[in-house]
């Protein structure tokens, strides 16, 4: 359990954190109106960017101040906080979609309607609760690797060379 402590840990705190925004957004009329759905949209994925990269600094704390922790490693714990996301997700779109905001599908459709650029099927095959959870998984993943590459390679540590002076030979030989 040790091991893989700060991976649920991070995994349970960003899926919260989600579940959080959501009911904030819902609180701010966000699921009713979404006209300023991409700036919120866009605070959280700044949000969330931050709280991946405090979840790579707390394993590396936790592993000692002078661990060497190889790309390779990183991307490993990276990796398996993906993998923790991407289970969950499907969990927090209930929630959101279920408990937080149980309307927000038909208020899409009504929105986009109003913009009348598509029709009320098409706008039924992509808003709704089984897409969304694909949609989630997806998106949990490609994410999720390419935080996990990226934050890899920020915080790995290089294996310290220690630099010993070369030994010194006697050149010195008689010549005859």
């Amino acid at each position: 359990m040790n091991k893989i402590g700060i991976e649920l840990k991070w995994a349970a705190l960003i899926t919260a954190f989600t579940c959080g925004w959501a009911a904030l957004e819902s609180a701010l009329g966000y699921h009713k109106d979404f006209s300023n759905i991409i700036v919120t949209a866009f605070i959280y994925y700044v949000i969330l960017t931050f709280l991946w990269a405090i979840a790579f600094i707390d394993k590396k704390k936790s592993l000692g101040k002078n661990a060497v922790w190889e790309f390779k490693s990183a991307f490993k714990f990276g990796l398996f906080l993906t993998g923790l996301l991407t289970l969950l997700s499907p969990i927090s779109q209930y929630i959101i979609y279920e408990n937080i905001s149980p309307d927000y599908f038909e208020n899409i459709i009504n929105y986009q309607l109003s913009k009348g650029k598509q029709t009320r099927e098409s706008l039924e095959l992509i808003h709704n609760m089984n897409f969304t959870i694909r949609q989630g998984v997806m998106n949990a993943l490609s994410l999720g690797v390419i935080y996990s590459a990226l934050y890899a390679w920020v915080f790995k540590t290089k294996k310290q060379v220690i630099n010993t002076p070369p030994t010194q030979t006697n050149f010195n030989k008689k010549k005859k």
